[in-house]
C-alpha cells in the first residue's frame, strides 16, 4: 500500500490501495483510522472533466478555489473534499503533474 504526502507535502501522510482506473481506498488521519473510497468512474469522470488543463487545485475543505479541481470533487464526489489525497494520487500514477503550489495540470485524457 504506498504511503504518499498530502498535497501541501509536509508531514502528514496517507495511504491508498487501489488504482485510479478501479478505485481508490484513502486511509488518512492518526494511523490511518479515517477511510475513503473513490470510484474508478469518479476518476474518469474528474480526468475527462479537467483534461490538459492547469487549474488550482482546492485543497480547502470548506471553499476550495473558484474553478478548482477541489470545487468540482467536493460538488460531484465527496462534499468532505478529499483534493489533499485525490492530487498526489493522481499525480504518483501518472494522470497530473503539479506544477507550481496550488495548482495541478491534468494529462490530457483518455492517454
Amino acid at each position: 500500500m504506498p504511503v504518499l504526502k498530502t498535497w501541501r507535502g509536509d508531514k502528514e501522510t496517507f495511504s491508498y490501495e487501489g488504482s485510479v482506473r478501479t478505485k481508490t481506498i484513502i486511509r488518512y488521519g492518526e494511523r490511518f483510522r479515517w477511510t475513503a473510497t473513490v470510484a474508478g468512474v469518479d476518476y474518469d469522470r474528474l480526468l475527462r472533466r479537467f483534461s490538459g488543463k492547469c487549474v488550482p487545485v482546492g485543497t480547502s475543505k470548506d471553499k476550495p478555489a473558484a474553478g478548482s479541481v477541489g470545487e468540482w470533487v467536493k460538488a460531484n464526489i465527496n462534499r468532505s473534499g478529499l483534493m489533499s489525497y485525490i492530487g498526489p494520487i493522481l499525480v504518483a500514477e501518472k494522470y497530473a503533474t503539479k506544477p507550481k503550489p496550488g495548482w495541478i495540470c491534468i494529462n490530457k485524457f483518455p492517454n
